[in-house]
């Protein structure tokens, strides 16, 4: 009986042996390399020189542009033919589809290299300014920031002055950005005339607008052309003011757009904002072109004809926009 009981043990033992060799054995785990501080700087130097390249260097900004660009196109593909409205032949002859803007002597229209603004003299400001944004321009960048802000010697009873804002606590925020007049020296320069500065909270200036204003490029990038308004809403007489000069502080400002697609497609979009800052996202403040119109009592994209107008103006498509 011991003499099985041996034998067994023995052919368990083997068994448990052969079990041994034939399995496979355990995977090692993967180390993650880890970045040694040398290796870290030189990572850190190599985007501070890219960044100072953009920053400065036409060529180079152009060339990233141009990548990015087609990278995000090849994205937004999917959205081509998605709203957008066919409305047959249209009359682009004015470049800026400009609004109206009534001829007296509270609104005065004065038209600059890349933009043209509507100046409402009882507030200091322009109430309107308006351009043609088109990937060509977005694309081309020939000239960086000048912060060349100065009176506008166009307005002939006197534009604000940067005496007026100084010390009040709000930005002189552009209508017309001047990155979107950054396709030549001269747009540029002129997008520093006190009389395209409206006072923003900086929050305001320096967050939602600026982000809005970013989009809006983006946006001439994917369709091709935008015509562009914006303005502060002046729908009272009497708003705070800042300066010598009773510059009005607005409560809300508006964007609108229309865009021309490359295959011949037409979208309209507004936003209205507070002058104040935000975290909301952009379909938040997105209201129709009818909207914006009867709050700041402007006929925007005029030269259009009645009936494309009231097709265009009356709605807006968030998908379209790529809103959510």
């Amino acid at each position: 009986m011991s003499e099985k009981k041996t034998t067994k043990a023995k052919t368990n033992k083997k068994s448990s042996n052969s079990l041994k060799k034939t399995s496979k054995p355990q995977s090692k785990k993967n180390h993650k390399r880890k970045f040694t501080l040398k290796e870290l700087l030189i990572i850190a130097a190599v985007f501070v020189v890219l960044f100072v390249a953009y920053q400065y260097s036409p060529t180079v900004r152009s060339v990233v542009d141009y990548v990015v660009t087609e990278i995000l196109l090849d994205e937004t593909d999917k959205r081509k033919g998605i709203g957008g409205t066919d409305i047959g032949s249209v009359d682009v002859s004015d470049e800026y589809l400009l609004p109206v803007c009534s001829d007296n002597q509270d609104h005065i229209r004065r038209d600059y290299n890349g933009y043209s603004i509507c100046y409402r003299e009882s507030y200091e400001q322009a109430e309107w300014a308006a351009t043609c944004l088109t990937r060509e321009k977005v694309n081309k960048k020939v000239s960086a920031r000048t912060d060349n802000f100065r009176e506008d010697p166009k307005i002939a009873t006197g534009s604000s002055t940067l005496a007026d804002y100084k010390g009040t606590g709000y930005d002189r925020g552009h209508l017309v950005p001047a990155a979107d007049l950054a396709w030549s020296e001269e747009s540029m320069s002129d997008s520093f005339y006190m009389s395209n500065m409206s006072p923003q909270a900086a929050a305001f200036n320096r967050g939602i607008w600026k982000e809005l204003e970013e989009q809006v490029r983006q946006w001439a990038k994917e369709f091709g052309t935008l015509y562009t308004v914006s303005g502060p809403i002046l729908e009272k007489e009497k708003y705070k003011t800042i300066g010598e000069n009773n510059v009005a502080i607005p409560e809300y400002y508006y964007k609108v757009i229309l865009a021309h697609t490359d295959d011949d497609k037409w979208s309209a979009i507004g936003f209205i904002l507070p002058n104040e800052g935000s975290e909301n996202p952009f379909l938040d403040f997105a209201v129709t072109v009818d909207e914006v119109e009867e709050r700041c009592n402007i006929d925007f994209f005029a030269p259009l004809d009645d009936d494309v107008e009231a097709i265009l103006e009356s709605s807006y498509d968030a998908q379209f926009w790529g809103l959510k």
